[in-house]
This record gives C-alpha cells, structure tokens and sequence, in this order.
C-alpha cells in the first residue's frame, strides 16, 4: 500500500510527490493519486490538467501551477512521468514556499533522480507518497484488507492460496479478487485453498502450498503425488521449484530463529509465515540437518539449470526432489508423519 513520508520542512499540502524508490508499483501510484484528487477537488474532474513530463518542462508546470481561474475554486495540476521534466526549474523554491491557493501539484515520478537539485528540494518539502509494492507482512496485510472491504470471507489457507498464485501483481489481484467474489456470492462459508485454486487455477487444482508442506515434512511419496498432478494440471515447473526453494529459505531460517532462541511470538513476523503454520514449520525444521539443507539447496540449483537448458521438467523435478530428500548421517530421527 501507498506510504507517505512529510519532508523536513514545513509540507504544503497542496504540493504531492508519489514515487518509487527501489520499485514503483503503477497500481499504488493511481490508487494515491486518487486519493489526493478526491481531496483536493472532489469528483469535479474537469477542474483537473494533465501534463506529461516527457512533454513539457519544470517551468510550464509551475506556470500552470500559478495560473488562476475564474470558474473554479479549487483545481488540480497533475504531472505524469514526472522524472522525465526538463530544466531545472529555478522558480520551484519560491513555489514551495508560497503555493497558489486552491491549487494542487501532483507529480508522478517512478525514479526520481534524487541527485539532481530539483528533485532534492521537491522531495523535502512536498507531501511524499511511496508507491512501492508491498511484499512479505506488508502484502499480506494488504490482501486482508481488499478482503475486508469487499465482505469476501476466505479461510487462512485460501489466503495463502491468493498470495501463491498472484503474487506482488496488484493490478492482477484486483481483477482475481473480483472473479472470487463472484464465486462467492452464493457460498455458505469462507471459501477454501481448494475454492481458490478452482477459480483462479485451471480446474480444481492442488494448492502448492500442500506440496511445500509435504517437502518440508519430507514426505516424499505425498511430494511426488502432488508434484505430478501439479504438472498435469498445468502448473509452470519454475513454479513448482520456485515454491520448494522458498520452502528451504523458509526451514533455514527456521533453524537459525531457533539456536537463537527468539521468542515463538516473534516467529511468523520473521519468518514471514502465517501464524498458524508456525508449530507445522518448527517441527519440519528439526528433521533437516545443515548438510541436508546445503544438499536441497545444491540439487534444487541443478534443477533449475537443467530445466531452463531443455531438459525434461519432470525428471529433473523428480531427481532434484530424491536428492534433497534423501538421508544423510547427521539426519535427526524423523517424527511419526501426520
């Protein structure tokens, strides 16, 4: 979600930054700019000019900046691709200091240069919105919320489900949450991973995340059952490995959150779990030795290359999957499988 951080100086309100910084996420940048433009005119959008910086220059902005009207009280200057200003407008220190009433200055910019004078000055005086996309808690919490606002009842696991499948693409997310509420219009219940994977997916398909938990757990019959009908069902290879990977990431972090005792509390934020999977997760962690790991990681690499240089998806999955799984003599006893 958009995040705004007020500059050093005194912030004109009417004056609006909304920016990347490493990322700039198309979707937050609009999602802010609407919120400043229902604030600053309304739902009257004839009272808004729209300039391209890649068109126009930093003195023409500030002149529309300042030019007055007679038929409305407020109005709006929005600049997009902002970055690709020309000049160096001089007149912008003396605009910050003294901003035209009723008035509003919206720049859109995905990479600022932030060396340059202008963009220094602009973004430590103006109203800064950090339009990068959220990731780990942060996207979490925001599909939680678009839930929430929507009514849209989904179970723990069928969030986890939405977040496997869409990822940080919140332009995507808006249309799949849109299908799911659809869905679920009729439905007597929160829907579950399976619901999910049916609306979004090809067909009722198997939610990975089972297939990570059976990896972790290395159950490796259920990881090669769930592996095939994955891939039968139209799941990308990458993407199966991609989820194993994460849950190696997952257990070594795990294992080191645990030799040095950090409270259980403080777990799932860490680790960037859900609550609820974190006893499921503690407990696969203890099954897998340093040298195990290092294997995993090792054999899942490979994969990855003999995949991506043409070699059949399913043998390299399947080989990759044996080695990681496969005992060693610092193995710690398994515990009875559930």
């Amino acid at each position: 979600m958009p995040t705004s951080s007020p500059g050093s100086q005194k912030t004109p309100s009417t004056v609006h930054a909304i920016v990347g910084d490493k990322s700039y996420d198309s979707f937050l940048a609009e999602e802010a700019l609407e919120q400043i433009l229902a604030q600053a005119v309304g739902e009257d959008r004839s009272t808004v000019e729209v300039l391209r910086g890649e068109e126009t220059t930093w003195s023409r902005v500030l002149d529309a900046a300042r030019t007055g009207s007679l038929f409305a009280a407020r109005r709006a200057v929005v600049v997009r691709n902002a970055d690709a200003l020309k000049g160096e407008a001089e007149d912008l220190g003396s605009y910050l200091q003294n901003p035209s009433p009723g008035v509003s200055l919206v720049l859109l910019a995905a990479k600022p240069d932030r060396r340059r004078v202008v963009w220094k000055r602009l973004l430590d005086s103006a109203s800064v919105v950090k339009a990068e996309p959220p990731k780990g808690q942060r996207l979490r919490a925001y599909v939680i919320d678009q839930l929430r606002r929507r009514k849209l009842a989904l179970g723990e696991q069928a969030i986890e489900e939405v977040l496997e499948r869409v990822g940080q693409d919140l332009r995507r997310l808006m249309g799949e949450l849109d299908k799911l509420e659809a869905f679920a219009y009729d439905a007597k219940g929160p829907l579950s991973a399976e619901d999910v994977a049916a609306v979004l997916g090809k067909g009722l398909a198997q939610p990975l995340y089972r297939l990570g938990d059976a990896f972790a757990a290395q159950r490796s019959e259920d990881v090669f059952a769930l592996m095939e009908k994955s891939l039968e069902e139209g799941e990308p290879p990458l993407r199966i490995l991609a989820t194993l990977h994460r849950v190696l990431r997952q257990l070594r972090g795990a294992q080191a959150l645990r030799l040095a005792r950090v409270p259980r509390e403080q777990l799932a934020s860490r680790l960037q779990v859900p609550p609820f999977k974190i006893a499921d997760l503690m407990a696969s962690e203890r099954r897998w030795s340093e040298a195990r790991l290092r294997r995993a990681f090792a054999a899942l690499g490979q994969a990855d290359v003999r995949i991506k240089t043409g070699a059949e998806p399913r043998t390299a999955l399947e080989s990759a999957v044996t080695e990681a799984c496969s005992r060693d003599e610092n193995a710690r006893p398994s515990q009875p499988g559930r």
